[in-house]
């Protein structure tokens, strides 16, 4: 009987290091507050996460446009969004409910891993790079090409020892004019 009870404890602890319990998430928790825990933790946004969506719309973009590249999609109509984190090799997949950040909250969770998409290349530009190159190029439509500069010149310093990544950032140096001038 003994050495039954130490097998069962002993699975149990090995089941435990195969997936790191991602704190005390709760659901209805809001995200602000489970997001905080999980960087906390050592968990982080999946660099991977939105490849698959293509460009940022809705409330995906609020979002990644409020930092939380962890967002790997949204829905149109119920504002229900999958975020995925990383921790080492391990993942983790939030899904949330509601319309503005500070209201969203976790409706469950998951050690998913994100799945990849069939038109996905093996060399991905993290999300934040590719977040910023659409933006850049569509901040006229919103009135925040300072704020894509700005976030620009951030990433450069981010990624100033990736020559890959400074490449593609380069290719946005030039200021967009919101409002052209022209010559007479």
């Amino acid at each position: 009987m003994t050495k039954t009870w130490f097998a069962v404890i002993a699975l149990v602890g090995l089941t435990s290091l195969a997936q790191p319990n991602p704190l005390a998430l709760r659901a209805g928790e809001l995200l602000t507050n489970a997001r905080a825990k999980l960087h906390a933790e050592g968990w982080h946004a999946d660099p991977t996460a939105h490849a698959a969506t293509g460009d940022y719309t809705g409330l995906d973009r609020q979002l990644a446009h409020a930092e939380y590249f962890e967002v790997d999609y949204c829905s149109v109509g119920k504002s229900f969004c999958v975020l995925q984190y990383t921790k080492d090799k391990a993942c983790l997949r939030l899904h949330t409910q509601g319309e503005e950040i500070r209201s969203m909250r976790i409706e469950r969770w998951s050690n998913d891993c994100r799945e990849k998409g069939t038109n996905e290349g093996e060399n991905l530009l993290p999300a934040d790079v590719r977040y910023v190159t659409q933006w850049r190029n569509e901040c006229e439509d919103y009135e925040q090409c300072k704020g894509a500069d700005g976030f620009l010149l951030t990433l450069k310093k981010k990624y100033a020892r990736s020559a890959v990544i400074m490449k593609v950032l380069s290719s946005n140096d030039n200021p967009v004019e919101i409002y052209p001038t022209t010559k007479k």
